[in-house]
C-alpha cells in the first residue's frame, strides 16, 4: 500500500513539473495630457483658420494583461504560447482586446516559428524611438506604416548567430487591412558591444490608393558610455502613391546621477502620407523617473506640425502638449 501511494505521489510531481503554470503579467500606464492646436484648412473655397480650445484627457497607454509559458516536448524542442489583451484602465468599452497571441515550437538548433495574431517583424528593427505616453503621435515613430499587429500570420526567428538574428514573417490573406491583403517580410539584426543595428523589408498585396504598400527600414543605436545612448533610424514607405514617403528620426537617452532619465526624439517626414507636398515634423523632450522597480513616473512635452494636401484641399496642423503619468509592470 505504502509502495502504491509513493508511486502516485512521484507521478503527481511529474506531471507538476511538465505542465508548469503560466507566468501571468501586465503593465498599468495611465496619463493626463494637455494638447493645444490650431488647424488651417484652404481649398477652393476659401480658407479657414480653426483654433483649438486647450483640451485635456486622460489616456490609457498601451495597458494590457497576459499570460504565457512553455512546455517542454522534448528534450530540446519547447511549445509556446501567449495570450495577450490590451485594457483601457480609463475606459468601459474596448476591453480585452487581443495583442499578440499565438502557439509556436523553439527549437535550440533551429530557432521560433509562432502562429496567431503577431506584430510585424519591423518592430525589432526600431533603436531610435524613445518617446512616452500618448501625446502628439504616442509612443511610436513618426511614420504612416510601424509594426501593425497582423491577424493569421506566421513568424520565424533563428537562433542567435554570433549576435546576428535574422527573421521572417507572413500573414495570410483572411483578415488583414483594409482589403483582405496579405502581408510578408524579412529582417535581420546585429549586437555587438555597445551597438545594435537591423533592417527590414515589408510588402503587403494592397493596391489601393495611399494605402500601404511596402516599407524598407534601417535602424540602429550606440551606447557612448554608461549615460548616454543614442539612435537613429530611416524608413522609405510606398504608399501606392507617385511619392514615398521618407522618415528620419533621431533620438538621445541620458541618465542621471538620480533616479530620473532624460530623452529626445526628433521626427523629420518628407512626402507625408504619400504626398508629394505633405511634411511633417515632430519634436519630444520628457524624463523617466524609477520610483522602484515596478513603476515609474512619466512627464514630457512634444510640437507637432504637420502639412497635408490632398489634390484638393490643403491642411495644416501645428499643436503642443505637454503631459504626464504612472506606469506600473507586473
Amino acid at each position: 500500500m505504502k509502495k502504491l501511494l509513493l508511486a502516485t505521489a512521484v507521478a503527481a510531481l511529474s506531471v507538476s513539473a511538465a505542465q508548469a503554470a503560466p507566468t501571468v503579467y501586465g503593465k498599468a500606464f495611465l496619463t493626463l495630457d494637455l494638447v493645444e492646436a490650431d488647424v488651417d484648412v484652404s481649398g477652393p473655397g476659401g480658407s479657414a483658420e480653426i483654433n483649438a480650445d486647450e483640451r485635456t484627457s486622460l489616456n490609457s497607454n498601451a495597458s494590457r494583461i497576459g499570460l504565457k509559458g512553455s512546455e517542454a516536448l522534448t528534450s530540446n524542442t519547447d511549445l509556446l504560447y501567449q495570450l495577450e489583451y490590451g485594457i483601457d484602465v480609463d475606459a468601459d468599452t474596448d476591453q480585452f482586446y487581443s495583442r499578440d497571441t499565438y502557439l509556436g515550437l523553439q527549437n535550440a538548433q533551429y530557432g521560433k516559428v509562432l502562429a496567431g495574431r503577431l506584430t510585424a517583424i519591423d518592430d525589432y528593427v526600431n533603436f531610435a524611438n524613445v518617446t512616452q505616453g500618448g501625446v502628439l503621435g504616442g509612443d511610436a515613430v513618426l511614420t504612416s506604416f510601424d509594426a501593425p499587429r497582423v491577424n493569421n500570420s506566421f513568424a520565424y526567428f533563428s537562433p542567435d548567430y554570433n549576435g546576428m538574428q535574422f527573421m521572417a514573417m507572413y500573414g495570410m490573406d483572411e483578415d488583414n487591412f483594409v482589403d483582405e491583403e496579405n502581408i510578408a517580410g524579412v529582417a535581420g539584426t546585429y549586437a555587438m558591444g555597445p551597438m545594435n543595428a537591423g533592417v527590414s523589408y515589408i510588402q503587403s498585396s494592397g493596391d489601393v490608393v495611399n494605402e500601404f504598400k511596402k516599407a524598407i527600414r534601417v535602424s540602429g543605436n550606440y551606447q557612448i558610455n554608461p549615460q548616454v545612448l543614442v539612435g537613429a533610424l530611416y524608413q522609405n514607405t510606398d504608399m501606392n502613391t507617385d511619392d514615398n514617403e521618407n522618415t528620419f528620426t533621431i533620438s538621445g537617452e541620458m541618465a542621471t546621477a538620480t533616479p530620473w532619465t532624460a530623452y529626445a526624439q526628433a521626427d523629420v517626414v518628407s512626402n507625408f502620407g504619400g504626398d508629394g507636398d505633405g511634411d511633417a515634423l515632430r519634436g519630444v523632450v520628457g524624463g523617466k523617473y524609477a520610483i522602484n522597480a515596478a513603476t515609474t513616473g512619466h512627464v514630457y512635452g512634444a510640437y507637432l506640425n504637420t502639412e497635408y494636401d490632398d489634390g484638393t484641399v490643403k491642411t495644416e496642423y501645428d499643436g503642443f502638449g505637454i503631459g504626464g503619468g504612472i506606469e506600473y509592470k507586473f
